[in-house]
């Protein structure tokens, strides 16, 4: 008797860091079409994101980008108004905003990915998410499709057009982070130092998104959740936590050796080998 085989789930529930790996693989295996429906957008501290967007529109996806249009749940700061964002309008993203909106939804010809989750730092690093993905040619995705139709693209406008192109300025270069304290060492015992508090120019070492400078924290909440499963904090990451350079790095070890070199006069661990993060 021949046995048989359980049928996939057409739904998926998603937990916190799950929802991540999720919008990111939905961003990356897109091949013709990319809709990205959340309410509050900020891509300035999402660089890993907006580099996913980004290459994207490289491959000829059309990526569209539905947001709320601006009112007192926004604040003061206009959605609009932000570098990462007008660089990707540049590179061919079709932005639209849509009154009262506070769906959130990411679709491609291939799944679809309803959640809790804005596009916003503080969403992805910091609060606690769920995710639903469901695989197109069933029902559920119709009734997704059918949603966007009526309820989206029927009234969404779209975004004001993009003024003349910023003039590029030269970055100033970066200051150095004086630390707190530098802690006794005996041996080689990961370096213990804190950024001070209006520093935010942190990165995670795992996913290279922004998040505070922190050495003791140099992992964002998603990633966290994934590093603690086995708590190896030698295990080799992707870059560094000070400038966010793709590095070989680790949870002791977060920073490449300039970044460190920048601390202060902190006596570094007896190691010759230059391409070795601190």
């Amino acid at each position: 008797m021949t046995a048989v085989a359980p049928e996939k789930p057409r739904i998926v529930i998603l937990g916190s860091s799950e929802t991540q790996t999720h919008l990111t693989r939905l961003i990356t295996e897109a091949e013709r079409q990319l809709l990205l429906v959340s309410p509050y957008v900020r891509f300035d501290k999402l660089r890993n994101l907006a580099r996913h967007v980004q290459g994207a529109l490289a491959k000829g996806v059309s990526v569209t980008l539905v947001l709320r249009e601006r009112d007192f749940s926004t604040g003061k700061e206009d959605p609009l108004d932000s570098d990462a964002l007008t660089q990707l309008r540049q590179a061919g993203l079709k932005v639209l905003v849509l009154k009262d909106l506070h769906a959130k939804i990411y679709s491609s010809e291939k799944n679809a990915l309803l959640t809790s989750l804005n596009l916003l730092e503080s969403s992805i690093n910091n609060s606690i998410e769920i995710g639903t993905w469901i695989t197109a040619g069933t029902p559920e995705y119709a009734s997704v499709e059918a949603f966007l139709k009526s309820e989206v693209h029927l009234t969404a406008q779209s975004a004001p057009p993009l003024s003349a192109p910023p003039a590029k300025t030269p970055e100033p270069p970066t200051p150095k982070r004086e630390p707190r304290a530098a802690p006794a060492r005996e041996g080689r015992v990961p370096l213990q130092v804190v950024a001070d508090d209006d520093s935010d120019a942190g990165h995670c070492i795992r996913c290279g998104d922004d998040l505070d400078f922190n050495m003791d924290r140099p992992l964002c909440r998603g990633c966290y959740t994934s590093w603690k499963k086995y708590g190896d904090a030698n295990y080799a990451e992707k870059f560094c936590h000070g400038c966010g350079e793709p590095k070989k790095t680790s949870v002791a070890k977060p920073l490449c050796r300039p970044c460190f070199d920048d601390l202060g006069d902190i006596p570094p661990p007896d190691d010759d080998d230059d391409n070795i993060a601190f």
